[in-house]
């Protein structure tokens, strides 16, 4: 019997959240495949989110606490805004100029085994222990992404460029966890008490040395950004960074002591590739997957369910005991 509301709140809302955030997905592979330099498009997205946030934060009066815990604390925006905003979504855009949008999102899904990887590394307590049943599921589902991709890239013929493709947005995968699980424990031992769109805006604030870096980077190489650019990163900043963001932080931030359900709220970043398979088929033409990628498909839904019955029923017996 389903009794964990906390559990199942939190995987609706990372199932929401990366409907959201597989903008940023479909926006790199769009713009890399218009020409757009990647150094913009990974700024962009987070220079163009700022001031979205700051207008939501300052109009609900959440603006002075935040300011007066930067001043305080801001090394911590500041080095795990950078790991996980800036130069985790600097290699993924980078990434995007060696592959199509669906082989980077692959890639990038290993980011749900990447978290508990790095469990050990970045918890002192109970949370250090990797549990063996979310570890042989998140691996499934890296194995059903695998299986997804099967039909398409044998029909790539550029090894160099998917290998390329396939490192960088592996780096990504393991950045993005490392900057959010460790910007949480830090306020938990701080008893620092942030909601998640100010701790977003904090961390974009936080990032902006390797914002302004990509940026100017990507003006002595292309000069001013696009209108085409420009539009195409405010959708991403709007869809991926405020919705998709502050959603997905407080899904993390509901189970953040709960390892299992942690794991499980991440494994839902699978759902991502979905997304950007569907943008990709409406917006530049490419092929539905054939029966093996079908077939990847139903295995890592069915999986994913597994996964989100298994940290409900984990949580219930948790409690009991």
């Amino acid at each position: 019997m389903v009794k964990d509301n906390k559990v199942i709140k939190a995987v609706l809302l990372g199932l929401l959240a990366n409907f959201f955030l597989s903008a940023g997905l479909i926006v790199n592979s769009l713009m890399a495949s218009n020409g757009s330099h990647w150094a913009w498009t990974a700024s962009l997205r987070y220079l163009l989110l700022l001031p979205m946030l700051l207008i939501i934060v300052v109009a609900r009066k959440q603006a002075k606490p935040l300011a007066r815990i930067f001043r305080s604390h801001g090394n911590m925006f500041i080095i795990w805004g950078n790991v996980s905003f800036g130069i985790f979504y600097g290699f993924l855009t980078y990434a995007s100029l060696f592959g199509p949008g669906w082989l980077v999102a692959a890639g990038f899904e290993t980011t749900i085994l990447a978290g508990l990887l790095l469990s050990p590394i970045i918890y002192k307590d109970h949370r250090a222990k990797i549990p063996a049943n979310a570890f042989i599921l998140s691996s499934v589902l890296v194995v059903c992404i695998a299986i997804m991709q099967i039909d398409r890239i044998r029909f790539i013929s550029d090894g160099r460029g998917v290998g390329l493709s396939l490192i960088f947005s592996l780096i990504a995968a393991f950045l993005w966890p490392l900057g959010n699980r460790k910007l949480m424990l830090t306020m938990e031992f701080k008893n620092i008490q942030l909601n998640s769109l100010q701790r977003v805006l904090g961390m974009t604030v936080g990032s902006l040395p390797s914002l302004i870096v990509l940026a100017m980077f990507g003006f002595l190489e292309s000069g001013l950004p696009g209108k085409y650019q420009l539009i195409t990163s405010l959708f991403a900043a709007l869809l991926s960074g405020v919705l998709g963001s502050v959603l997905f932080y407080r899904a993390i931030q509901l189970v953040k002591n709960n390892p299992v359900a942690l794991a499980t709220v991440e494994a839902t970043q699978v759902t991502t590739i979905f997304f950007t398979l569907l943008a990709e088929v409406l917006f530049k033409g490419m092929e539905w997957p054939g029966s093996v990628g079908l077939l990847g498909c139903v295995l890592m839904i069915a999986c994913l369910t597994c996964y989100s019955f298994y940290s409900i029923k984990k949580t219930n017996h948790n409690n009991k005991e």
